[in-house]
């Protein structure tokens, strides 16, 4: 069942359930009395767009490298943190676009209350009695149409009286005001050179009377009514308000009933393109709310359904949050109830975005990739400015953060993260990435100048160490600490092992790339000459994969980022056949990072599944999706980042980047192909049981299918994009397969 639901409304925002089209969104609470939409547009981001370049950044630079160097670290810090920081040093934020009200008359005393999300086709639907009388909702946001739909509906003598408003964080709306006799609309206007927004409510196929007063709609003596509401800002169009009205007057005339179906079909072509089952359906648990379901796991009790339903939840999340023309999904996907979230709420790209991408490919879901490449070509744009004016180079860089604007420069006064200058390159391997598996030439030809200008810069700031290595300088692995020989902490380094990582399987990519494209053969002759020049992996004392060029020990051995561990997930270099030794120290480095309290947020703890699953164990990968349950996953399946107390925000918020990374993850462990061969079932366990896909997309462009049984695969379906020689690793053996352009290869077992 292909559902989320629970017999009570939600009690906050993280019980209550989210809609999204890419650009509107919205977290339904379900309240029969008092209900809440609360309400996001992706474009509305506080703040101006700002040039924030240090203009003493390339004097110092040489003076910080210098300090590196000589082992004066903390020096090097300090001079880093007043040159290098951005000024300001802060970027813009995601926000709320408000709050939705609709306070009902005589809706207290309900029962047989059912709230429900359906997967399958995008739809909430909230139920409940009051006596004899029947009152349902049901709840959309239309991708098609750009408008959120709600029908409201009471049968058995059951009446609707009800008053609409619109506010924003309380207060914080430049005008709001009631039009036409039956909207209201909520306008926020700010100073100049900032986003301006516009939200409005309607009320229509109402049988009952509507009328205006104040700022509030109000609906009396009704057996029906239908909400449409939209929100434009000035991001996209000058005249936000008028694109506003006429969306809403499109909405009206087409009606409930057809914005209803044409969105149902336009989700359906993204969502029913691929398909996992788990196990057998088991009825008694399919009829348990979400929230006992949730409960149950974390009492230690068997729910295999469960796993599936999170998948299946992290498409619909995916979906909602990134679509064409729409930006990508932040750190919150589409989905923030503040105007001063944490972190922003933007797009960290030290792994939290490129996290939020994993599974699009494999999931069947390209079209969900173009905002970030779009994203990732106006950061290029503006990383050559960052890269002309911070250090002297050509080509473009950015650090860990970037925003609406996609500006490039560091973010915040924060050693352990803001100057690092690899996000750009990060969120360039993604290029080939999905390169190799749509084989969509025309897509890597539009963008291979976000390589070559990435590769430019990393040329132009690359050093030699002392033994003649290519390194990066300043650098840190994001975003942690160690304790140096005297006993002193630092962050800054020449050279971290994430460094390496990233810039050779970015390399790689650039090479074929560049080999597919038919680019002058200079061009692969440096990218390989740089390649050649990084400096080797090592293995430290405790049979650990080294994450600094020294055998530091870790201030906090249980960190949450495993940055070191890149080549093994999402990289592709270190695998089972080519480097046995490096595998087995990646995971010796898991297992002392689990061992000292590692895992504790809901990314960290999708990524440690992916670990597992190229590690080749099923179990402990199943085990860490099952912690993913149990300690960072909220009533509603989101995922949750633990906070410390000290920051005084709650004990903990939102963050989509646990979801969608594992359900890249569970993928993973069903299906590889990054060494060249299709391995299937590499890490299933045997708690998951039976089970089939179909729709499953692998590098090279196949589209897989697949039953098991015993976790010995019985069936397997393999569609090629091209003509091909495979190696398929099946129930243990190897077999070669000559695969043909578009015809299904079948193999029974």
């Amino acid at each position: 069942m292909h559902q989320l639901w629970y017999e009570t409304p939600a009690a906050g925002w993280n019980a209550a359930l989210p809609l999204g089209n890419g650009t509107l969104g919205a977290m339904v609470f379900g309240r029969p009395e008092h209900e809440l939409l609360q309400l996001n547009e992706d474009s509305i981001w506080g703040g101006r767009a700002l040039d924030r370049h240090n203009p003493d950044a390339a004097a110092s630079l040489p003076d910080i490298r210098q300090l590196l160097r000589s082992g004066k670290t903390r020096a090097a810090e300090q001079l880093a943190l007043q040159t290098l920081s951005g000024t300001p040093h802060s970027q813009r934020s995601y926000q709320t676009a408000g709050e939705c009200y609709l306070d009902f008359e005589g809706q207290a005393n309900y029962q047989q209350y059912s709230r429900r999300l359906d997967l399958e086709q995008a739809l909430q639907t909230v139920s409940y009695q009051i006596g004899q009388a029947l009152y349902t909702r049901e709840y959309l946001i239309s991708y098609p149409d750009q408008v959120l739909a709600v029908r409201l509906r009471a049968q058995n003598g059951g009446r609707l009286n009800f008053r609409a408003h619109l506010e924003r964080c309380t207060n914080w709306m430049d005008e709001v005001q009631a039009q036409d006799g039956c909207s209201v609309r909520l306008l926020w206007r700010p100073a100049a050179d900032q986003i301006a927004f516009c939200v409005k409510l309607t009320i229509t196929a109402c049988d009952g009377d509507v009328s205006t007063l104040g700022e509030f709609v109000k609906v009396s003596n009704a057996t029906q009514a239908v909400l449409l509401l939209t929100i434009c800002s000035s991001f996209r169009e000058p005249d936000y308000p008028a694109v506003v009205d006429d969306r809403l007057r499109r909405a009206v005339n087409k009606g409930y009933e057809l914005i209803k179906a044409e969105q149902c079909r336009d989700y359906q072509h993204l969502y029913q393109r691929m398909e996992l089952r788990l196990g057998v359906e088991d009825q008694a648990l399919e009829q348990l709310p979400t929230d006992e379901r949730l409960r149950r796991v974390r009492a230690g009790q068997s729910d295999p359904g469960l796993s599936q339903l999170y998948f299946d939840y992290a498409r619909y999340l995916l979906i909602g949050s990134s679509r064409a023309g729409s930006l990508p999904a932040t750190l919150q996907g589409i989905w923030n109830a503040d105007l001063n979230p944490m972190w922003n709420s933007k797009y960290t790209i030290n792994i939290n975005l490129e996290m939020n991408y994993w599974m699009t490919d494999p999931a069947n879901l390209a079209d969900c990739y173009s905002p970030y490449f779009e994203l990732l070509d106006r950061v290029k744009e503006n990383g050559k400015k960052t890269a002309r004016e911070m250090y002297g180079c050509r080509g473009s860089v950015a650090h860990h953060n970037v925003d609406i604007s996609a500006d490039t420069a560091p973010q915040d006064h924060y050693i352990p993260a803001s100057y690092w200058v690899l996000g750009e390159v990060w969120l360039a391997t993604h290029i080939w990435e999905h390169y190799d598996y749509t084989q969509d030439i025309d897509f890597l030809r539009r963008y291979i100048d976000v390589y070559e200008q990435a590769a430019r810069f990393i040329y132009d700031f690359a050093i030699k160490n002392d033994a003649g290595q290519l390194v990066l300088s300043p650098s840190v692995s994001p975003e942690n600490t160690y304790i140096k020989a005297d006993g002193t902490t630092a962050c800054m380094c020449e050279g971290a092992t994430l460094d390496t990582e990233i810039l050779t399987e970015f390399f790689r990519g650039y090479i074929k790339a560049s080999q597919v494209l038919g680019l002058d053969p200079s061009v692969i002759e440096q990218a390989t000459a740089f390649l050649n020049s990084l400096p080797p992996y090592k293995i430290g004392r405790y049979g650990q994969l080294q994450e600094w060029q020294e055998d530091y020990e870790e201030a906090e051995p249980g960190h949450r980022h495993i940055s070191h561990l890149y080549a093994l997930y999402p990289g592709t270099q270190f695998t089972r056949t080519r480097t046995p030794a490096l595998l087995e120290a990646a995971r010796v480095t898991l297992q002392r990072r689990l061992q000292a309290g590692g895992g504790h947020t809901g990314w960290s703890r999708a990524w440690i599944i992916a670990f597992w699953s190229r590690l080749g164990d099923g179990d402990l990968a199943y085990d860490n999706l099952l912690k993913l349950l149990e300690i960072c996953t909220y009533p509603n399946l989101m995922d949750n980042h633990p906070l410390p107390e000290s920051l005084n925000h709650g004990p903990d918020v939102f963050q989509i980047d646990g979801n969608l990374g594992a359900a890249a993850a569970l993928m993973d462990m069903l299906f590889q192909s990054h060494e060249g061969f299709y391995h299937c079932l590499p890490a299933w366990p045997q708690a998951l049981g039976n089970g089939s896909v179909r729709g499953l997309k692998v590098r090279g462009g196949a589209e897989i299918g697949m039953r098991w049984e015993n976790s010995q695969v019985t069936w397997l379906s393999i569609k090629p994009l091209q003509d091909e020689q495979r190696e398929v690793l099946v129930n243990g053996r190897k077999q070669h397969l000559d695969l043909k352009a578009g015809q299904e290869k079948i193999l029974s077992f």
